[in-house]
């Protein structure tokens, strides 16, 4: 008899702890799907949102609303100006090239015109200040209109902001070969990245 209850005994707790097993077993695997489940969603949301992050520029100057915008990667000036309400009756639309792509954090600004000068340009106090060149969006004759710079450096200057996506300083186009720092000191006046 006794040994009748403890097989009973035994048996009845082998069964609860082969019951618990069992239920610890089924909670490991749902609570694992449910967490797989938030990871994957989690990645999902990360996904969309970087692919939804896009650019931050600012646009200033002769359009009619300045400010700071957030467009779509590989937007270009032109898209820039229109989300800005577009150009003001006074702004010079040819110093710019709207078909130029944009980086994030990008300063765009229109000129005014003024024909004063007859060239487009606004006349300074100093009577005749010399107009600056963006390197990082001159054309080559623009760029060998800088006294010193001829057909291969300006050619040069245009490869190395495409390949680095633009110069972040005007001393940086001391990387350019033939522009060393005496070049550097006669030019520096002369430059603008804006």
């Amino acid at each position: 008899m006794k040994n009748k209850k403890k097989i009973i005994g035994s048996t009845v707790i082998l069964a609860l702890f082969l019951f618990s097993m069992l239920i610890g077993y089924f909670r490991d695997n749902v609570y694992n799907e449910k967490t797989e489940d938030i990871f994957i969603e989690n990645k999902i949301e990360n996904k969309e949102e970087s692919q939804e992050s896009g650019i931050t520029i600012y646009v200033n100057g002769e359009v009619t609303n300045p400010g700071v915008y957030k467009l779509k990667d590989d937007s270009r000036i032109e898209d820039a100006i229109k989300i800005a309400g577009g150009f003001t009756k006074n702004a010079d639309k040819d110093k710019l090239n709207l078909a130029k792509k944009i980086r994030d954090e990008d300063y765009i600004f229109v000129y005014e015109k003024d024909d004063e000068n007859g060239d487009g340009s606004k006349r300074s106090n100093s009577n005749n200040e010399e107009k600056k060149i963006n390197i990082n969006d001159a054309s080559k004759e623009e760029l060998k209109s800088i006294p010193g710079i001829g057909e291969v450096t300006a050619q040069k200057i245009i490869e190395y902001r495409e390949k680095n996506r633009g110069f972040n300083s005007i001393e940086e186009i001391k990387n350019i070969d033939r522009i060393g720092e005496k070049t550097f000191e006669k030019l520096k006046d002369k430059l603008d990245i804006r």
